[in-house]
């Protein structure tokens, strides 16, 4: 429990010099602990980031300094670190909800934040008693694990102190969403890897936890809102023996998000996720990432699914299930077409033939739901790109009987990636970097198209590959 004496530490010591300036490093330094480790434990335990915690320790007690002595403003600016009275405006504002001035003057009460004190639970601060699990890795914290579903089963398997081979790039691969290409109705939708985009089948959730032991537990939404409070009892019971548990859904678009706390017994529900609460599109290309775990009250209201982990059932064959995914491919280019979900060529076809839409691309205005789309698509197969190389390394390793199909799909993806460059070249960028207006000729849309479709008729070239082997 080193980690809590440490915080518990530097918490008296951000108190003892709340006056002063004080630095994130100060903080680490009075504690004799590596930056990054002490920075995540302390964000674990409090629920805040050292720089936000001591911020609004600060504003908390310049409202007290302004209301009891009536000091003046720059006084107090200067005071609590601020270098001029127009950011410490700025920043008293959005805590108090109003101004420094206002708050000299005023009897209308002022926000409060309390110094947290570690005892058996948390207290202080906005938070009541709650319960966390320490050690679950955040989500996202490398960029390039875009798939959300394998990145919150790598965390729940890492937090259970499972293998580090069962990491993100192999559960991307056993579950599927490597090797194929999504287009969810209607079109220019918010359009997630297969994983999430068929959670409902729980057939890509049922490989993952196949390929690392465990039983699981899938509980649909209609379930989850017939039984919430049964539901929410055994996310509860749950965290209380350190197993975390999955959800698609609660915060931002409906994707995967790993539960690992609670507060207020069960009321507030406390995880990470890919991102904030509230998703706009003001910027598709650069949603509103989550920097701190999620709070959520009323969570399960926007759930779609909830997984519980079970025991685990047997060892993780990991080569037994790198050569199925493989084997899986033709099947996974393939795969039916839902009401809501088409895949593989058929997927690519669609998003070339929206792109045709001319409905949908009159003025700038217009593009913003099919920039938010496109950027979609266009980030699983650059993902796809982006691991396939080191998936087939660990193929080669693990199952040496499979190296002429792997020497093959090595030189069928460099094509793919070269049709993929295509498209990105001929685009401006990965994201119309250059213009996005470039959207609303109907000449360039269908040049663009017939890359895109040409581009997945190279993805298709991988499973046909496969197809040719006869694997015992």
């Amino acid at each position: 429990m080193i980690w809590i004496e440490d915080t518990q530490k530097a918490l008296r010591y951000i108190e003892d010099n709340i006056e002063n300036d004080i630095s994130v490093e100060d903080v680490v330094i009075s504690i004799n602990s590596s930056s990054s480790h002490f920075q995540r434990a302390f964000g674990i335990v409090t629920g805040f980031s050292i720089a936000e915690y001591i911020r609004l320790r600060k504003l908390s007690l310049a409202g007290q300094e302004l209301r009891s002595e009536k000091c003046k403003v720059i006084d107090a600016a200067l005071q609590f670190g601020y270098d001029t009275p127009e950011s410490f405006t700025k920043a008293f504002v959005k805590f108090h909800g109003i101004t420094p001035s206002e708050a000299r003057s005023s009897t209308r009460p002022l926000k409060l934040f309390t110094p947290l004190t570690i005892e058996m639970n948390i207290k202080g601060g906005y938070v009541m008693a709650r319960k966390i699990i320490p050690n679950v890795d955040k989500l996202y914290e490398i960029k390039s694990e875009n798939y959300m579903f394998p990145s919150c089963i790598r965390s729940a398997m890492s937090a259970l102190g499972e293998s580090k081979e069962l990491d993100f790039l192999f559960f991307a691969g056993v579950c599927g969403d490597l090797f194929t290409q999504t287009w969810v109705y209607p079109k220019w939708n918010y359009n997630p890897e297969l994983s999430c985009a068929c959670h409902q089948t729980i057939t890509p959730i049922r490989a993952a936890f196949d390929a690392c032991g465990y039983d699981f537990e899938y509980v649909p939404s209609s379930e989850i809102q017939k039984n919430k409070s049964v539901c929410l009892q055994k996310i509860v019971d749950s965290i209380d023996r350190g197993v975390p548990v999955l959800t698609f859904g609660i915060v931002g678009p409906p994707t995967c998000s790993i539960i690992f706390g609670y507060d207020e017994n069960g009321d507030v529900l406390i995880g990470w996720s890919q991102f904030v609460d509230d998703h706009t599109h003001d910027d598709p290309e650069n949603p509103p990432f989550s920097e701190n775990y999620f709070q959520k009250r009323n969570g399960l209201n926007s759930s779609e699914a909830l997984i519980f982990i079970g025991s685990r059932r047997s060892s993780p064959n990991i080569a037994e299930s790198i050569r199925a995914s493989l084997k899986n491919i033709p099947q996974y280019a393939n795969l039916s077409a839902t009401d809501r979900v088409v895949f593989g060529k058929a997927a690519f076809n669609r998003w070339a033939d929206s792109l045709l839409d001319d409905d949908c691309f009159n003025i700038t205005n217009d593009l913003e739901s099919p920039l938010d789309t496109y950027m979609s698509c266009n980030v699983q197969i650059g993902t796809n790109m982006h691991y396939i190389c080191n998936y087939l390394k660990r193929a080669s390793e693990l199952c040496p009987d499979m190296l002429p199909v792997i020497q093959e799909l090595k030189i069928v993806y460099e094509r793919v990636k070269d049709a993929h460059k295509k498209v990105t070249d001929f685009q401006g960028g990965f994201f119309f970097d250059i213009d996005k207006n470039v959207l609303l000729r109907r000449d360039f849309r269908e040049n663009l198209a017939n890359l895109i479709r040409e581009l997945g008729s190279r993805y298709m070239d991988v499973a046909e590959v496969v197809k040719k082997y006869d694997f015992k």
